[in-house]
């Protein structure tokens, strides 16, 4: 089994998604995923929301726990799915870098 695959498997798919959503997610996360691969994956837990789907009032919330890191979480209002995901990611992955910066300058 791939890393990526590992870590699809550690999504929780919450408000607004669906299984049917893992195939598009792997895809987008591709940054996020990259980012995760210096960690094993039993340490990490994703979680991800779609309050509102396709709605004006959509709220798309990307959350990241890594065993021994501060949580992460990446929100968009975007109200296309894709957008909001992308956006989210990108949030997450910037709070990840900085956070894997400081444990870094600590040691």
């Amino acid at each position: 089994m791939t890393e990526t695959a590992r870590l699809v498997e550690r999504i929780r798919l919450e408000d607004g998604t669906t299984t049917d959503d893992l195939g598009f997610l792997e895809r987008a996360l591709t940054q996020l995923f990259t980012q995760l691969g210096r960690f094993d994956p039993s340490q990490v837990d994703i979680a991800i929301r779609i309050k509102d789907r396709e709605k004006p009032s959509m709220t798309t919330t990307l959350e990241v726990n890594v065993h021994g890191l501060p949580r992460m979480i990446g929100t968009s209002v975007l109200t296309d799915t894709k957008d909001a995901v992308n956006e989210a990611e990108t949030k997450v992955v910037s709070q990840l870098q900085r956070a894997v910066d400081r444990r870094n300058e600590h040691r």
